[in-house]
């Protein structure tokens, strides 16, 4: 309890015996594998060394969480084992002091709205509804609930990467604490092998972020487009003709497929571009002529529309209509999890000119994701084999393929490995069960997809 500052400070830590632990050591994935010693809530940057310096003198691993999405680089062992199904709360591991980092999430505009210095533990919503306030926003991704450390960490996916890179690409510097309680500053002249390091080489890996540095962006008013088939016989040429059309499109043009059981969808975002401008080239893609799509485009979309979009609504409205509530999270946003107690402190949303976003849903979820490479394309066997394999679990798994394209057009320095040669990311997901021998089913699954698949792709 010392390493905390302020009165609030016992509020501030859970331990197992509290009715508040099982929800406040989950994240967003429900899981019953991982059980902290101790799980403490950081509102300082400088409350980060001592918890650190805690850790050690107790002889535990300080575990920092940000977004509790819990990705995380595995070990070689990890990566070596059949049975490793990413999303494996690499941030709530057993026996460790967990850090979370969620409150500490201040945003500070430069006068110019060039550049923000950001409190790391700040989400992806909350972010955009700060940045609001000045128009201008962040190359970051789409899920609202997603720490900002733990993007910049991993890379960066975002729907504007193809033409402005990864968000790593976007940091200009940060405050790191490393494992010796020293408080560092990265950037590309300081202590730039860090600063190389955090942008793309893992989460709490080479130390904890605590304050990031950003390269603002006032996006564009932009066009959107929602593609979709209502038949299974659809999916296999529309994943096809989306991994032969979609990467090689103009940079500005940056776009997903999601495959499900019996039904495909296409997303995409036209950085800057008219409807008209994105009319045209869906109708040169080839896909308007397989099967029978819903076709929804729109143009002059703002920005938190283009965000929004696909998820709660396919249409571009007119600004007063756009609801984006849902990005206007609370540092703990997720829904509370079946009878637990909920774990709750100054859960306030960034703003208040908008309605604060519903808790975000938790679920039990399995997920795997491979890099096409631009040298090793997969061949139409590979692919029809891999969307035939999404619809042979039952309908409770939710099973769904999201792919984006990639074939960035520019990369930053940044540990990030896949900048260069990424064509295309496939992801796959499902719903766990709370069945165990239906669990073993979807996770078998899982370890078939990633022994047939990998050896394709490298």
């Amino acid at each position: 309890m010392q390493a905390l500052r302020g009165s609030d400070a016992a509020q501030r830590i859970v331990t197992p015996q509290d009715e508040t632990y099982t929800d406040a050591r989950l994240g967003e994935k429900i899981q019953f594998e991982q059980f902290p010693a101790l799980i403490t809530y950081a509102k300082d940057p400088r409350e980060i060394a001592p918890l650190i310096k805690c850790a050690q003198r107790e002889g535990v691993k300080a575990v920092p969480r940000n977004g509790g999405h819990q990705l995380g680089l595995r070990t070689s062992e990890q990566r070596a084992s059949a049975n490793h199904v990413s999303f494996s709360s690499y941030s709530a591991l057993t026996d460790t002091l967990v850090i979370d980092l969620g409150h500490i999430n201040y945003v500070e505009v430069s006068r110019d709205r060039k550049t923000a210095r950001v409190g790391a533990g700040i989400r992806l919503g909350a972010l955009y509804m700060a940045l609001d306030q000045y128009n201008t926003s962040f190359a970051g991704g789409i899920c609202p609930t997603v720490g900002l450390t733990g993007l910049v960490g991993a890379g960066g996916f975002n729907m504007q990467m193809r033409a402005l890179g990864v968000s790593s690409d976007h940091v200009l510097s940060a405050k790191v604490v490393t494992a010796d309680g020293k408080t560092l500053a990265a950037s590309a002249t300081s202590n730039p092998d860090l600063f190389w390091a955090i942008r793309g080489g893992g989460g709490g890996t080479y130390g904890i972020v605590v304050e990031l540095m950003l390269q603002l962006t006032q996006l564009p008013r932009s066009a959107m487009v929602d593609l979709s088939w209502n038949t299974t016989q659809s999916r296999f040429p529309v994943a096809k003709r989306f991994l032969e059309w979609a990467p090689r499109q103009p940079k500005e043009f940056t776009s997903q497929i999601n495959i499900h059981k019996s039904t495909v969808q296409i997303l995409g975002w036209y950085l800057g571009g008219s409807k008209k401008e994105l009319q045209a080239l869906i109708n040169d893609s080839g896909l308007l002529e397989i099967g029978d799509p819903h076709s929804q485009i729109g143009g002059d979309c703002s920005t938190d529309n283009s965000r929004i979009f696909g998820i709660v609504t396919s249409e571009c409205l007119p600004d007063d209509k756009v609801d984006a509530s849902i990005l206007n999270v609370v540092p703990d946003p997720f829904a509370k999890y079946e009878d637990s107690a909920q774990f709750t402190f100054a859960e306030h949303p960034i703003t208040t000119s908008r309605a604060t976003a519903e808790p975000w849903s938790r679920f039990r979820r399995l997920s795997k994701s491979f890099f096409v490479q631009k040298d090793n394309l997969l061949g139409d066997d590979i692919v029809r084999e891999v969307v035939d394999r999404v619809a042979q679990l039952d309908d409770a798994a939710q099973v769904w393929a999201e792919w984006h394209a990639w074939n960035l057009s520019a990369t930053g320095n940044s540990a990030f490995a896949w900048g260069d040669q990424a064509y295309a990311h496939l992801e796959f997901q499902a719903h766990g069960s709370n069945d165990s021998a239906t669990q073993a089913v979807y996770e078998k699954w899982f370890m078939d997809l990633e022994s047939y698949l990998r050896p394709a792709v490298g």
